[in-house]
């Protein structure tokens, strides 16, 4: 089914799933069918599953976010500042990049 709310990259809905499994067996679907290696994620906004591009979104192993869920990580300023820009014309939210005091790498913060 497909999200009223989310929209990836494209600007296009996202598909969404009701649980982790559904997603999954969706993922290996695609893998098997058009060689795409997707990732299950859990979408805080509409509560719902969504696939990502498993080579594009990278997390943290040493930083959380305040409802403890792993940070995505960037791996330049620019790159984080992209994203920041997406998101605030897509969601209305005003993201800034930092740079992880644990790693190499950038993350986005609302403050």
């Amino acid at each position: 089914m497909r999200s009223t709310t989310c929209t990836g990259n494209n600007g296009k809905y996202l598909e969404e799933y009701h649980s982790e499994s559904s997603a999954l067996l969706a993922a290996e679907e695609i893998q098997e069918q058009y060689g795409n290696t997707l990732s299950p994620i859990h979408c805080r906004r509409c509560n719902y599953w969504h696939l990502v591009d498993h080579s594009t979104r990278k997390q943290c192993m040493f930083c959380t976010d305040r409802g403890l869920f792993l940070k995505d990580i960037y791996a330049t300023k620019e790159e984080a500042q992209r994203t920041a820009d997406w998101i605030r014309r897509s969601k209305k939210i005003q993201l800034s990049p930092y740079k992880c005091p644990y790693s190499h790498g950038w993350h986005l913060t609302k403050r």
